[in-house]
């Protein structure tokens, strides 16, 4: 069975992105692309004009309108992205009864003390009542962990019940290198434990949506492959 090829990280004109859902969409089928995620960012001040639970049931209606029509060819995913700074996005007033109705949430800047994140411990209280896949985008483990063992971090993701993203886009990179790069020691621990996604973080180029060949590389570089979240699946 063929791998995989997914970017469940995208953005739209529901928040800060150019595109519409069906742009994307498309993009990706056209990318040959067997899996996108639309994940606009969710209720929070840090964008203008982030999706808001108001616009939730049109976001939904027109992602899975864009499913429907490209049924049998590519399968399009529902998500939101969620800003873990409390003072950016009132955390426990979020309305886990819509976002059940997803496939999947991304949490950005999880215990990073630059961003002022929540710690890991906080978002599996936050998460109790969560009954769909959710993951950690655009993490930089290599500078939060720094004085840790990859083997402590990847044993707390699997009590968490986390995915853990490749990032892609060339604005995480730190150094001359992707975060990703800099992280490897980490991913390596996470074989046969903690399942793993590739995301774009996709907002004002359609070129960007099917840029997934490095964070392919490097998960098969590291024997991660089969790590990968939607492996073998819809």
């Amino acid at each position: 069975m063929s791998r995989p090829r997914i970017n469940l990280h995208t953005h739209t004109l529901y928040s800060d992105g150019d595109f519409t859902v069906m742009e994307v969409v498309r993009s990706a089928f056209q990318a040959g692309l067997t899996h996108i995620a639309i994940t606009d960012h969710f209720e929070t001040c840090k964008i203008i004009n982030p999706l808001k639970r108001m616009d939730f049931e049109r976001y939904l209606k027109d992602i899975k309108a864009a499913r429907m029509m490209y049924e049998g060819r590519i399968n399009v995913l529902a998500g939101v992205e969620i800003d873990t700074n409390p003072e950016r996005c009132d955390l426990y007033e979020l309305p886990f009864d819509l976002l059940n109705s997803l496939d999947l949430i991304l949490f950005e800047y999880v215990e990073d003390p630059l961003q002022g994140g929540i710690p890991l411990n906080e978002l599996r209280s936050l998460t109790k009542d969560l009954r769909i896949p959710f993951g950690l985008c655009h993490w930089d483990m290599d500078r939060v962990y720094r004085e840790r063992e990859p083997s402590w971090l990847a044993d707390r993701l699997v009590d968490l019940g986390a995915f853990v993203e490749v990032p892609t886009s060339q604005h995480y990179a730190r150094q001359g290198r992707f975060l990703y790069e800099h992280s490897e020691r980490f991913y390596r621990a996470f074989d046969r434990k903690v399942k793993v996604s590739i995301g774009t973080d996709m907002h004002h180029s359609l070129g960007e949506v099917g840029n997934i060949s490095r964070g392919l590389d490097f998960l098969r570089s590291n024997g991660l492959c089969g790590q990968l979240l939607f492996n073998g699946k819809k």
